[in-house]
């Protein structure tokens, strides 16, 4: 039996080849985020190994709570600079030294700001050989000896094509730009690139604490032990004896807090590696969908050849076993094949990711036995659970078939529209617990599984739908009495089973498709909006990457431009009843320029002095009522606030939180940074001149654009078009596997259709008819497909944005989108079709006539 299954597979190469593409295809893209989330992960293990080099232990402040938010501030705060000299007094210790990094912004010789999406940075740096961070290399000049002095690393040299001894422009935070003059440059950790994108400064220590408000402080405070001693020897010794003072740090040894450093980048990183995995898992999804299809169509073709071995004595476990170890030959071969096309496509998978605006770092790529086990597997296994049901159906011929001269395939029953009914609802019920139901980490999973319980659903109930749909779609070809046409819809209602599997595969990729287009529209809208119709500023400054900036901008602009309404916005992270939460903070008169629906009794003139105001359901969860005056852990300490009013509409907050918190409050944290600045120019003034004035003031601080109302929501949305596009791309893989499904579906239809087709050519039909049947047949399929597709994308759209209401957005249905998808999906049929119609025109009419 194995000689015979094995033969087999070897004399149908070309059946061989296109079951095994959507396999490949999908373990290729699999493959390569994998190598790609491991190389990313290890160029930042080296990165904070680096970072750390020569330190044996790091002491700092304990978070007083955890961060809440992508965009808020870290709650960790600075340690005073007098801890150093009682770090320095613990035996074992041989050098302490406080440390500073910040946001630095290096302007090149050209006037532009030298930045991308890695970070800018400033640091403090110690003479050369009393350093304990051994991190920085010189390579030219020298180290900066005075305040006015700064060494550059290599790349932001090089892009600002500086020379030593140059003036350089530097932006901060906190205080007002500054020039300094070019000693050195240096490399990181003896790389050049070793900075992962990122820029830095380097500046003398007390220059670097005044620059980046850490003056008498310091991020936190590096050791170097006493030759002999391991960094954990080190740690618990200055641990101990900050204990015994009744001094309340944390200390970690250099080796942990790279680790940390490490992890919580990957950690901000995951997002993209997890958008690619699940994209993988969908082209692998489909894919399955191609190999059960193909199964069951060889498995109907062989059932002479299967009886024949049935009437020879082959059992069926034997039988099951052929169909089997074929999957699994097929699926083993496929991975291999995907997993070196994965190694293949990382850098045009980094070039892709690129060219839609995220740029990663690069390094060399990391090839992790994980990756080849979990590919291999996956495909294999994906391959063999997917044709399990055809090698079942295997089992059951009987000796007799051996007599048939054609191939009948299996219909549906009963059974397995009840399945489908059963999996369908139980996926839409699931669907509305993972958005409507408590929100959590296993939300997302609940989604995904429901999403996957109503395709499996759907495709196994669609059979129902085929024969209806396809006479829908062909009824101009009955009106126009079209031949081919007619026989196109004949052959797809032949079968309606095998119609509505291969059409399942394109189901899945239009579906996704247009609840991304359903979604991205209804954001898009509600958020250009937000800020059309609820806010009513004249101008926007933020930040040209995702840093904040300092709040001297909205000072010049007050002095520049008296009588103007000028608006601070920012982000944060607070404690209140030992939860943290995300919260915006706003100065006074945001309320006038930021329409957020309060309600009546609101006591906004008192928000100036301090206070916050809270959303309209949080308020009722917590039972707050204006006046009510709430414990805030901030920070740098708790402090009091009144509720101050309670609004209903967090549409056009900057960030849709539940807290709003009085700038005079603020003082709770390290660091005041402003993430948005509006601006209502002053009465009397003419636009143009306020437009002047405005990106006159923002141009002295690095890293900000100052746009009008317009252009910021244009700038805005074109940020989402990006992220959209991204992920349209991504699909496409899934898409073009579906299409190859069509192709090897109508292929093996047409070997097994050989003989029909070789009587119809020989009763007078041309091979432009035949041509246009095929193709016909492919058209029908998916748009039948697609159809299928857009209907439970529009659920799970408007699912979704239901959900998110209270985050201010509003159902939108894309309808001449969705039109187009629906062509686009008709054309591609064609063009699927047109391999099988080529090939069926081509066969010998006599040699078809007696196969």
């Amino acid at each position: 039996m194995w000689k015979v299954t094995y033969t087999g597979l070897l004399a149908k190469k070309f059946r061989l080849v296109l079951t095994s593409l959507a396999v490949v295809l999908g373990v290729a893209f699999m493959a390569g985020t994998l190598v790609l989330t491991d190389t990313l992960g290890n160029v930042f293990d080296d990165l904070f190994s680096n970072a750390t080099k020569g330190v044996d232990a790091v002491v700092r402040t304990p978070k007083p709570f955890e961060e809440a938010g992508q965009n808020a501030t870290s709650t960790r705060t600075p340690v005073p600079a007098s801890l150093v000299g009682t770090i320095q007094a613990v035996p074992g210790v041989a050098r302490a030294q406080g440390s500073v990094t910040g946001f630095a912004l290096v302007e090149g010789t050209n006037g532009k700001a030298i930045q991308n999406q890695a970070p800018t940075l400033g640091t403090s740096w110690y003479p050369e050989h009393t350093e304990v961070n051994t991190s920085l290399d010189l390579i030219h000049g020298r180290q900066p000896a005075r305040a006015s002095e700064v060494a550059l690393d290599a790349k932001t040299f090089e892009d600002g094509k500086f020379k030593i001894g140059d003036r350089a422009k530097i932006s901060f935070l906190t205080v007002q730009p500054r020039h300094f003059t070019i000693t050195g440059v240096f490399e990181f950790g003896g790389n050049k690139n070793g900075l992962a994108g990122a820029t830095m400064a380097a500046f003398v220590p007390s220059t670097a604490q005044e620059v980046m408000n850490r003056v008498d402080q310091w991020d936190q405070i590096d050791v170097r032990g006493d030759s002999g001693l391991s960094e954990v020897q080190v740690r618990d010794r200055i641990q101990t004896a900050l204990r015994q003072q009744g001094l309340h740090y944390e200390v970690i040894t250099g080796k942990k807090l790279a680790e940390q450093q490490s992890n919580d980048i990957k950690s901000n990183l995951s997002f993209f590696s997890t958008l690619l995995l699940i994209f993988a898992l969908v082209s692998l999804f489909v894919g399955a969908f191609i190999i059960y299809n193909t199964f069951s169509i060889t498995v109907a073709q062989r059932l002479r050849e299967l009886g024949l071995l049935r009437a020879l004595g082959a059992s069926g476990p034997q039988v099951v076993g052929s169909v089997a170890f074929e999957a699994v030959t097929v699926g083993l071969l496929s991975s291999i094949l995907g997993l070196v096309l994965g190694i293949a496509i990382v850098k045009p998978l980094e070039s892709l990711l690129s060219a839609f605006g995220i740029d990663l770092p690069t390094g060399p790529l990391q090839i992790l036995p994980r990756t080849i086990v979990v590919a291999l597997v996956v495909g294999t296994v994906v391959t063999l659970v997917s044709a399990l049901a055809p090698a079942r159906r295997a089992a059951r011929i009987p000796p007799i078939a051996a007599l048939r001269d054609h191939a009948i395939d299996v219909s549906s029953g009963r059974r397995r529209y009840i399945w489908g009914a059963v999996l369908t609802l139980g996926g839409l019920a699931a669907l509305g617990l993972g958005l409507f139901g408590p929100s959590g980490g296993g939300a997302a999973v609940l989604t995904g599984a429901a999403a996957f319980l109503v395709f499996i659903g759907v495709a196994m109930l669609s059979p129902l739908l085929a024969r209806p749909a396809t006479k829908a779609l062909t009824w101009p070809a009955e009106k126009t009495e079209s031949i081919t046409g007619i026989l196109a819809q004949h052959n797809a209602m032949r079968n309606p089973r095998r119609t509505a599997s291969t059409a399942a595969a394109l189901m899945i990729g239009l579906a996704l498709v247009s609840f991304i287009a359903i979604f991205g529209a209804s954001a898009k809208d509600s958020f250009a909006s937000a800020i059309d119709d609820q806010t009513h500023a004249d101008f926007i400054l933020s930040p040209k990457t995702f840093q904040p900036f300092s709040p001297e901008a909205a000072s010049a602009l007050r002095k520049a431009l008296p009588g103007a309404q000028v608006v601070e916005y920012r982000f944060g992270t607070v404690s209140i009843n030992g939860t943290s939460h995300p919260v915006n903070g706003a100065s006074a008169g945001f309320e006038k320029m930021t329409e957020i629906g309060l309600k009546p009794g609101a006591r906004m003139d008192e928000f100036a002095k301090g206070g916050m105001v809270v959303y309209k359901d949080t308020a009722s969860s917590e039972g707050y009522k204006v006046g009510d005056r709430v414990r805030v852990e901030f920070p740098l300490g708790p402090q009091t606030l009144t509720v101050q009013g309670i609004y209903t509409d967090k549409k056009a907050l900057p960030n849709a939180t539940n807290y709003i918190i009085s700038l005079a409050n603020w003082k709770g944290f390290p660091d005041p940074l402003d993430f948005y600045v509006g601006v209502v120019k002053p009465p009397g003034m003419s636009t143009a001149e306020a437009e002047r004035v405005v990106k006159q003031v923002a141009s002295r601080y690095g890293g900000i654009q100052a746009q009008n109302k317009a252009q910021f929501r244009d700038s805005q949305l074109a940020m989402f078009n990006q992220i959209l596009g991204l992920m349209y791309v991504l699909l496409l893989l899934a898409v073009v596997i579906a299409l190859v499904g069509i192709v090897n579906t109508l292929a093996l239809s047409i070997y097994e259709r050989t003989r029909e087709i070789g009587l119809l050519r020989a009763v007078g039909m041309s091979r432009v008819q035949l041509r246009r049947m095929i193709r016909g047949e492919a058209l029908i399929v998916a748009s039948f497909g697609a159809l299928l597709g857009l209907a439970i994308g529009i659920v799970f759209g408007r699912a979704i944005v239901q959900a998110l209401s209270d985050q201010g957005i509003d159902f939108t249905l894309p309808v001449l989108q969705l039109a187009v998808f629906m062509i686009l999906a008709g054309l591609a049929g064609l063009l699927a079709g047109v391999p099988p119609a080529r090939r069926a025109a081509h066969l010998d009419v006599l040699r078809a006539i007696g196969s």
